[in-house]
């Protein structure tokens, strides 16, 4: 006697086929996570797209340099792209490097190397000094320049009196007869942005563009002269009301260090 086979009904059928897509369904998303194969790559010059280091050598140019001069008659204008009209209202943060595009785009010898149009020095600062600008050299000058010249300008800082050579000190004759080449303000704001080198092409002293500003370089200029004349001079010459500044300053230093 044979046995009889019953067939799963239709509907059943297709709620059987409906669940098991129901479960395949998220493993669709999985796409590579248990496989050992590299994942597909639909634009491979944009996920592999190449890379220079500095210096390295390349097929691609001529010249065989990774490294490329800019473009003739091309004009460095900042290091971030915006402007001050796409910046929210109080964006004080951003001020530093909108200040930056307008020092790379100046045009002025004097303000922006030190230096006249025939590659002179400038004798004076270009700039007003101002109670803010004296205030800001001061800051500047104790930061980058004390280590080496000194709080007070005379070549005996911590790091100064063990370097190799002496470190001048700005109280020297050559450096207050502005009259000399070496004694402009315009030496010495581009002494303190491009450095000193020897004659067989080694540093001196470094450069220190890339953390001053134009204006702060000038700032300290306007502080080295301000040590200059502190040392010059006798507090008594001074006018009454400037006499009584300095000696409720000095008060108020010797009382904070206590």
């Amino acid at each position: 006697m044979g046995t009889t086979r019953t067939q799963p009904s239709t509907p059943a059928m297709l709620a059987s086929v409906a669940i098991a897509a129901l479960v395949a369904l998220p493993m669709a998303g999985c796409r590579g996570d248990r496989s050992e194969k590299p994942p597909r790559q639909f634009f491979p010059d944009m996920d592999d797209s190449p890379r220079f280091n500095p210096q390295a050598p390349t097929d691609f140019f001529a010249d065989g340099r990774a490294m490329r001069a800019p473009e003739t008659g091309t004009v460095a204008f900042g290091a971030f792209a915006f402007a001050a009209e796409t910046l929210p209202e109080g964006a004080d943060w951003a001020l530093p490097f909108l200040r930056e595009r307008t020092d790379l785009l100046a045009e002025n010898d004097a303000v922006y190397t030190g230096l006249n149009r025939d590659g002179t020095p400038v004798a004076k600062m270009p700039m007003p000094v101002t109670a803010e600008l004296l205030a800001r050299g001061q800051e500047r000058f104790n930061i980058y320049c004390a280590a080496c010249h000194g709080y007070a300008g005379d070549g005996k800082g911590m790091v100064g009196r063990r370097w190799a050579a002496p470190v001048p000190s700005f109280h020297d004759a050559k450096y207050k007869d502005q009259g000399q080449p070496i004694a402009g303000d315009g030496y010495l704001f581009h002494i303190a942005r491009q450095g000193l080198r020897h004659p067989d092409g080694r540093y001196r002293m470094p450069g220190y563009a890339h953390a001053l500003s134009v204006e702060d370089t000038w700032a300290v200029v306007a502080h080295i002269r301000v040590l200059q004349q502190a040392l010059d001079n006798d507090p008594q010459s001074l006018p009454p009301d400037a006499r009584s500044q300095l000696d409720a300053r000095g008060r108020s230093t010797q009382g904070g260090s206590r």
